[in-house]
């Protein structure tokens, strides 16, 4: 008797005793097509998070950090949206673990799997970013017309003064200061003027009175000693 006459053989025993139990083809057909369309929002809803976090990086200003020298990447570092990341990994686990229940992925190596789905996601991540769709849910944010994640999207335009970020509109300048005022409409901290004084090397001849402007550096009572300016 050939070795699958013997499992053929084994499976009906168990089917005889009660200890497998015959399912419909409608109980699969509903598995599979239940797998697919919860990897296919998995897929979806990192993508999603990834795109995110890179349109916030770029509507903040955060992206400029990154000509601004070590001290400049060290901040962005510490501003990155680690947390959308993280969502992002664990969205991707969920959806690797998903696609093992498909049979042609059994022998497909785990990590190939993960780092083409990584690269899929930032893929899909960065066409959704270059749509408007990102910019029309923060455009409703701002006028107070977007729930639950409203929020989320409302924080873009919020400065973190405490970690040496600014963001305002130039007042005034001279050919080494800029006054620059700032105001998200939430009547909070980060609200008001302030001084900035710029880098030694910084050409003034950069911005113009009316330009809003992305500031690195230290406060202390209210003027900024900047190590970085860029125009929006």
């Amino acid at each position: 008797m050939t070795n699958s006459e013997d499992i053929k053989k084994s499976v009906l025993e168990k089917i005889t005793r009660g200890e497998v139990h015959m399912r419909p083809r409608i109980y699969f057909i509903i598995k599979i097509i239940s797998v697919i369309v919860v990897a296919a929002l998995a897929l979806f809803a990192s993508a999603l998070v990834v795109s995110f976090a890179f349109f916030s990086i770029h509507e903040s200003g955060e992206l400029f950090l990154l000509g601004f020298g070590a001290r400049g990447l060290t901040t962005f570092l510490s501003l990155f949206p680690w947390g959308a990341l993280i969502v992002a990994i664990l969205l991707i686990v969920l959806l690797e673990w998903l696609l093992k229940h498909f049979r042609f992925t059994y022998r497909v190596p785990l990590l190939n799997m993960i780092f083409s789905g990584l690269f899929l996601v930032i893929l899909i991540g960065l066409l959704i970013t270059v749509t408007p769709f990102h910019a029309m849910l923060l455009d409703k944010a701002d006028k107070g017309e977007l729930p639950i994640v409203g929020e989320l999207y409302e924080s873009i335009h919020m400065p973190h003064e405490d970690q040496g970020e600014f963001r305002g509109v130039v007042m005034s300048m001279s050919s080494s200061t800029l006054t620059i005022t700032h105001n998200d409409n939430d009547a909070d901290a980060d609200d008001g003027t302030r001084t900035v004084v710029v880098p030694a090397n910084f050409d003034t001849s950069q911005v113009k009175v009316g330009d809003r402007v992305y500031v690195a550096g230290d406060m202390a009572s209210g003027t900024v000693s900047a190590y970085g300016v860029q125009r929006f």
